[in-house]
C-alpha cells in the first residue's frame, strides 16, 4: 500500500492532469481462492483510441516520478517480489440507453 500511495498515486494525478487518462481507482477484493485478486487497480481512458502512443505520451511522467527505466524496472522486480500478478484486463463500459 505505501508504493500505491507515494507512487502510484503522483503518477495516475500527473497522466489524469496530462489528460493521459481520464481516472483511476484502487479496490480491495475477497479473493475466494489463489487466482482471484484481492486488489484490483483500474486505469479510465477516454476510449480505445487513447492507447495508440500510450507509452511515449506518459514515459516522461514516469522517468520524472520514478527514474530513468533501469530503476523503474528495478522498482516492478522488488513489487513482484512481494505479490504476484494474476494478469490484466480490459474492460468497456456500456451505456444503456
Amino acid at each position: 500500500m505505501k508504493y500505491l500511495d507515494t507512487t502510484y498515486k503522483p503518477e495516475m494525478e500527473a497522466l489524469k492532469k496530462a489528460k493521459i487518462i481520464t481516472g483511476y481507482a484502487v479496490y480491495r477484493a475477497q479473493a475466494h481462492n489463489q487466482h482471484d485478486a484481492d486488489l484490483i487497480l483500474e486505469v479510465t481512458y477516454t476510449n480505445m483510441a487513447a492507447l495508440d502512443n500510450l507509452a511515449e505520451r506518459s514515459d516522461a511522467i514516469n522517468e520524472k516520478l520514478e527514474g530513468n527505466l533501469d530503476k523503474q524496472n528495478q522498482g516492478y522486480a522488488d513489487r513482484e517480489s512481494i505479490r504476484e500478478i494474476l494478469g490484466s484486463e480490459y474492460v468497456r463500459e456500456l451505456i444503456l440507453k
